[in-house]
């Protein structure tokens, strides 16, 4: 398995280590390296240059691709001609490219569960040639778990089962290297589908830049396949609840399935096939939207194979692991608010941040989980009020705070938050893993902090578009 670590750039030895994670699932960590947090961008000229806004400026870094099969790592490979027609961020120069390529079985990894543990396994390796090697880089065991979309089911079933094992460790069960469990930050993250769902026909037509993506006919289908006798969020719960039951039963893994593609096929897809917009930035139209991609040609070149020695070609996204989980329906598990509530009530710090602009993972949907979780300080959590969230000066979002849990809205960003906003992303991180509140950054937060202002966030953005733009 393939990871990227980065050393602090000032003072190592006494800063965390921070695991970032993107989503998918099957979409490789290097995304969120070249493209939103990472210490080095690549130039038109396939160049790298230093990103002044990279995480390391307050913790050390740690990207991983995973699971195996994403990214540079493989359990096996083969030779033959890799079509890249993903729509996650875009193709390479060249489409068509023989080479090298990881060889995977769907049924592998098939679960956030399964992904968990190979990450675990991971981390130990590193903390275990750390300690052998006397590597002060890595003398600070304080741990953060930051991740992306998917990583709405990542973080808080990952966090869990990190802090399980850290358990194990401390009470001699099992050896290891256990670590100090900090923050949990959670950007456009995929949490919760059966809250999360009705919230893609609000945000494609009472966003709060005025967008109307889709026609009435299209908004009524959407809503209409989330809640008719049968539809999607019947399927949701008939999963829910036979996982409930059994989750080994393979009758209850086909409702899981069939719930997670009746929600994306008729709840969340008509956007994507009548808008015309972009998925990751409603702004933008769909034909319009092009996110760089010169890291890609930079990773494909025989220069960086080279130096890495690479064993295969770089795939930023593999279909057949994100086949895995559509198979076992994971996505439409109810166990990652559970685990995140888990999480909360262990009192960790947990940041759940979204771009307003995202239709992928709607700010609508994240601020309903939000609101939603079960934990000891919910009730203060949601009384709190939005307060601005401010960097040197300027408003870049607001911040509802109490206690160990923070929810932003973050204006004009879309599902790469830290790509659209990197100054307001690095100093809102840099926060968090300080102890410090997220709106200001000058109060170190305790367990009854808690932010004042008004109950909604009614901030709006004026987007006239060309003339006609509301979609079909």
């Amino acid at each position: 398995m393939f990871f990227w670590y980065f050393a602090a750039r000032d003072d190592p030895k006494n800063k965390p280590m921070t695991l970032w994670l993107n989503g998918g699932p099957g979409s490789d960590s290097l995304i969120g390296l070249f493209l939103e947090n990472g210490p080095c961008n690549v130039t038109e000229d396939v160049v790298t240059q230093l990103n002044p806004y990279s995480w390391n400026e307050a913790s050390n870094m740690l990207y991983l691709s995973q699971p195996l099969g994403v990214g540079f790592s493989y359990e096996g490979y083969g030779d033959g001609t890799h079509e890249d027609g993903s729509p996650v961020i875009g193709p390479m120069s060249n489409t068509s490219v023989d080479g090298r390529w990881a060889v995977v079985d769907p049924d592998r990894t098939n679960t956030t569960e399964a992904a968990a543990i190979g990450a675990w396994q991971i981390i130990q390796v590193l903390l275990g040639v750390a300690e052998e090697t006397k590597d002060t880089r890595l003398s600070n065991r304080t741990f953060n778990l930051w991740t992306q979309q998917y990583g709405g089911h990542y973080g808080p079933t990952f966090y869990r089962y990190f802090s399980d094992q850290n358990e194990a460790i401390q009470n001699g069960s099992i050896s290891g290297y256990s670590m100090t469990m900090d923050t949990l930050g959670i950007i456009s993250g995929l949490i919760d589908e059966q809250i999360q769902t009705p919230y893609y026909p609000e945000f494609a037509v009472n966003n709060t830049y005025g967008i109307k993506a889709v026609n009435d006919s299209i908004y009524s289908f959407m809503k209409q396949a989330y809640e008719t006798p049968g539809g999607c969020s019947y399927q949701l719960q008939l999963c829910a609840d036979g996982l409930d039951a059994d989750p080994t039963n393979k009758d209850t893994l086909r409702y899981c399935s069939t719930a997670a593609s009746s929600c994306y096929s008729f709840v969340e897809q008509p956007y994507y096939d009548y808008s015309e917009r972009a998925a990751q930035d409603i702004r933008s139209l769909e034909e319009d939207f092009h996110l760089p991609t010169y890291w890609l040609d930079y990773l494909a070149s025989a220069f960086f194979s080279d130096e890495i020695g690479a064993n295969v070609n770089y795939s930023f996204a593999n279909a057949n692991v994100s086949l895995g989980f559509d198979r076992t329906g994971d996505a439409a598990y109810p166990f990652f608010k559970r685990d995140l509530e888990w999480v909360l009530d262990r009192g960790v710090r947990v940041a759940l941040v979204h771009g307003d602009a995202d239709y992928i993972a709607n700010w609508f949907g994240g601020e309903a989980v939000s609101l939603a979780l079960n934990h000891s300080h919910a009730a203060h959590f949601r009384a709190a009020g939005y307060a601005p969230f401010v960097v040197d000066g300027d408003e870049y979002g607001v911040v509802r705070e109490y206690g160990n849990l923070s929810f932003t809205r973050v204006y004009e960003a879309g599902h790469l938050v830290p790509y659209h906003q990197p100054k307001a992303s690095l100093e809102l991180f840099r926060r968090a893993v300080n102890g410090l509140d997220i709106a200001t950054g000058k109060t170190v937060v305790s367990g009854h902090f808690g932010t004042n202002g008004t109950a909604q966030a009614t901030h709006t953005e004026a987007y006239p578009g060309p003339p006609g733009e509301t979609g079909k």
